[in-house]
């Protein structure tokens, strides 16, 4: 077979440098259906293979991932520019954790459910839950945190029994290349786990194949070209969205504590987190210490190559990002939005790099809450009491996450209850991603359906519902014919039932047990002439 052509190579440009980490083919569109073929071919033996064989197969890839963490972090780093700090502690931690929790759950997750029957007459039936798998998986991932995202639903998906094919996003495709590696090493069939490399046009292909359901974490304008695709076919997609996250910071806030977990909440992996700390909405009493001691930690930022152990800030992933970045920046400052510091790339870097950028708005011009930033950028609006600041973080037509800051843990709790976002934290931000078991999810045009947890975990299988009679040959009194005897003793059943008058109750008994009686000796006389 010829090696590729040189324009059908996709390469990998560190930020921070420019330079070209590596390369790999790109997948022409009209290839995607025989992958996904190969993959149905291969999913019937991985279903049957048994779901103990297939928590092996994981727990080695779990092991795996955890001898070769740091050459998984520095990839992360030389492909999109996080710190290599933030590779390991955030994003490797985390994504060695979710296999473990996984693979120490599935049992349990994956296992029948009895359901217990409260009516009398299905008391004696066996209900139960069953999971089995849908089939191929298409799973549509970002380049902002490389592997953890994707392992969100790659783990669960192979782990219920399911085939993968998988596209990364064209600014990670080593990462991709080496999660495969990961899970072929593992035991994985080759067949069972693929990868698939390109622009949007992959993407779409891989949605209109015979897939059973997309997973796509991205932009929402994106998002709804995924639905919109895979709604020709009536093919579920799980859609994991954008955000405009606000947090709420309260007069009783410890200022130093909510500013400097305000700051890294806004600023790590340089603002690239849908999660990300967007719009902060600080009580008017506290605003003037609040923003002072904002500005000042930003300041402090270190902007660098993501491999120095000093970065605090790398790079932003392409230059599209940068030049939106700008953008977004020039269009704050002509609508209002006052720079307090920041808002520019900084002289004699060669990267994609930009200064952590922190603009306050005025109450009666609020930061604009329905534009995702994806970038270092931090909004700052005063609010007047917890009820203005709630109008303030729903005035978004996103809801994916929010934090609430405050020395009373319970006043948090109730403002969190208050706003629509899936995510609400208390004191913190951006970490309960990381949380295996917290589900995470979107309202409003941040998401669809479910990631992490048991409920990311149910979205990778049929749920069936089982129903089976112990009693084989017994005839029941609600099959044809139909009578008005039959109408009768069920209108006093259900009086006897669910009456809460006590008299009535006993007025129907005498009805009950002769149209239930006659029930049970027309059915006595059924088996004796068998």
């Amino acid at each position: 077979m010829p090696p590729p052509r040189p324009e059908s190579m996709l390469k990998s440009i560190n930020p921070a440098t420019l330079e070209t980490v590596g390369q790999v083919p790109v997948t022409p569109p009209e290839a995607v259906g025989a992958i996904v073929a190969s993959a149905q071919a291969a999913f019937p033996a991985w279903r049957h293979a048994g779901l103990k064989t297939r928590v092996a197969v994981l727990e080695r890839a779990r092991q795996l991932l955890l001898e070769r963490s740091e050459r998984f972090g520095r990839m992360i780093t030389e492909e999109m520019g996080r710190p290599f700090a933030e590779s390991m502690v955030m994003e490797m931690e985390a994504s060695v954790d979710l296999l473990g929790y996984y693979t120490r759950k599935a049992p349990d997750f994956l296992g029948d459910r009895r359901v217990p029957l409260h009516n009398v007459f299905f008391k004696r039936r066996k209900s139960y839950i069953h999971f089995s798998p849908l089939g191929v998986l298409g799973v549509i991932a970002p380049w902002n945190w490389p592997v953890l995202i994707p392992l969100g639903f790659i783990a669960p998906g192979l782990l219920a029994g399911n085939a993968i094919v998988f596209k990364h996003s064209e600014l990670t495709p080593l990462v991709a290349e080496e999660l495969r590696r990961l899970f072929l090493d593992a035991g994985v069939p080759e067949a069972v786990f693929q990868t698939v490399h390109g622009g949007g046009e992959v993407g779409a292909a891989l949605v209109d194949a015979k897939t059973e359901r997309i997973f796509f974490t991205g932009s929402t304008e994106v998002g709804a070209k995924v639905m919109a695709h895979a709604s020709r076919s009536l093919k579920k997609a799980v859609l994991e969205l954008g955000g405009s996250d606000p947090a709420i910071v309260c007069d009783d806030a410890d200022i130093d504590n909510a500013s400097s977990g305000i700051v890294w909440g806004a600023f790590n992996n340089c603002g690239q987190n849908c999660n990300s700390v967007e719009r902060v909405i600080v009580d008017a009493s506290v605003a003037g210490r609040f923003m002072e001691a904002v500005v000042e930690k930003t300041k402090r930022l270190r902007l660098g190559d993501g491999m120095d152990p000093a970065t605090d800030v790398g790079p932003l992933a392409s230059e599209a990002q940068l030049k939106k970045t700008e953008a977004i920046v020039r269009t704050a400052q002509s609508r209002g939005g006052r720079l307090l510091c920041g808002g520019r790339r900084p002289a004699g870097m060669k990267g994609y790099f930009y200064e952590p950028t922190v603009i306050e708005w005025s109450r009666s011009n609020p930061a604009p809450a329905d534009e995702e930033l994806f970038a270092p950028v931090l909004y700052v609006t005063p609010s007047v009491g917890d009820g203005d600041a709630v109008r303030l973080a729903n005035a978004s037509c996103f809801g994916l996450a929010a934090s609430v800051w405050t020395t009373d843990r319970r006043r948090g709790e109730r403002i969190g209850r208050e706003i629509e976002s899936g995510t609400v934290m208390i004191n913190d931000a951006i970490v309960s991603f990381g949380i295996a078991e917290a589900g995470w999810t979107g309202v409003k045009k941040s998401g669809v359906g479910w990631v992490h947890g048991e409920k990311g975990l149910d979205e990778m299988v049929n749920i069936q519902y089982v129903h089976s009679e112990p009693q084989l040959r017994t005839q029941k009194f609600w099959w044809f014919p139909y009578s008005g005897r039959m109408v009768r003793g069920m209108k006093a059943g259900m009086t006897f039932l669910f009456d809460r008058n006590m008299f009535r109750k006993i007025t129907v008994l005498p009805a009950v047990l002769k149209h239930f009686t006659g029930y049970l000796l027309m059915n006595r006389r059924r088996k004796d002439k068998m």
